[in-house]
């Protein structure tokens, strides 16, 4: 763990990545960690850029105090609330392009890179990675679809789940990022039983909960209505389901996608397994646009992000709202803090 002092006291070092330096994601960083109520619940090194991030702080007039670093062992001799650790050679003006750009998305793979080893050797407490874009990340040389992608490969798991909580909705995801007339095609019995359990043991490790309910929906409308619609929930969802509860997960489904998010509300399970990106994501942005927070799971530390992208079009207007890099600042010390204590 990595244990800062300061006159005494441990806390929690938390790594946040820049993100692409063209989008908002500097500017949610300086305003959120303007907050009182983050500024006080950890230590924060910033894996990015110094120069953009000076420029982003004087753009919106937010005096930030902070400590250049090399190396992480220089923040706990120091016990600073803020450091920055600065790689990079980036020019200032390209920020005013607000568009995807071969450096931004060079930089923005490299500190996140660099983020993944740091929380993986335990140099951090948790990683919070800043937007980026796909399309900046292709013109910088790198073929990852995103963060997830990252995050397995370097993380060197088998399986990764991606995991957005908002509100009172929590949703984990089978498939990603792939076209929807691929879904049927690629869901295996494998990949659905892998995301209920790590869902299942990530719910008890991260957020207390002794027998989370995981709601399973179908692929199409209805759940297949007993194959009318698609033979999918018989052949691949509902063996996996079987499997699952025998090895005491407690799951239920395939429910269909149309009502499974309204009983979330009512309380009737702790969280849904969506078989494709919008099933789930839909709902979720609707009841929590603006504090949603993706996190990865199966992978052998924190990591969370706002859920949204690098929105260049506003990018330099300081009009960016902050809450949701807030929100997955609060969770990511949330979910290391459980965990801690178990």
């Amino acid at each position: 763990m990595a244990n800062i002092s300061k006159q005494g006291k441990p806390g929690l070092l938390i790594g946040i990545t820049m993100g692409d330096p063209c989008g908002i994601g500097p500017e949610i960083i300086v305003k959120s960690l303007k907050s009182p109520s983050i500024k006080n619940s950890a230590h924060y090194v910033i894996i990015g850029n110094e120069g953009v991030l000076e420029r982003t702080a004087k753009a919106l007039k937010i005096p930030i105090q902070y400590q250049t670093v090399s190396r992480i062992s220089e923040i706990r001799d120091s016990g600073q609330r803020f450091s920055v650790l600065s790689t990079g050679d980036f020019k200032p003006d390209l920020m005013q392009l607000k568009r995807p750009t071969a450096e931004g998305g060079e930089l923005s793979v490299q500190w996140v890179l660099r983020g993944i080893n740091l929380a993986k050797n335990g140099y951090i407490d948790a990683l919070v990675t800043g937007p980026i874009c796909k399309e900046a990340i292709h013109l910088g040389g790198y073929g990852y679809p995103g963060h997830t992608e990252m995050l397995r490969i370097f993380s060197g798991v088998k399986q990764v789940v991606m995991f957005m909580v908002g509100g009172k909705l929590r949703v984990a995801f089978v498939t990603t990022h792939i076209a929807l007339k691929d879904v049927p095609n690629l869901i295996t019995g494998k990949d659905i039983l892998g995301t209920i359990t790590i869902c299942n043991d990530n719910l008890k490790k991260y957020f207390n909960l002794e027998k989370p309910r995981i709601a399973v929906c179908g692929l199409n409308p209805h759940a297949g209505e007993e194959g009318i619609f698609g033979d999918e929930e018989r052949k691949v969802i509902i063996p996996a389901i079987e499997k699952a509860r025998k090895k005491g997960i407690q799951c239920d489904g395939p429910v269909s996608a149309d009502t499974v998010f309204y009983k979330v509300l009512k309380g009737a399970y702790d969280t849904v397994v969506a078989i494709y990106h919008d099933q789930g994501a839909i709902p979720l942005k609707l009841h929590a646009f603006e504090t949603g927070v993706n996190i990865t799971l199966g992978i052998p530390f924190v990591r969370t992000s706002p859920d949204h992208g690098t929105a260049y079009d506003i990018a330099g207007k300081g009009i960016a709202n902050p809450h949701s890099m807030m929100e997955a600042i609060k969770m990511a010390i949330k979910m290391f803090n459980c965990n801690t204590r178990r």
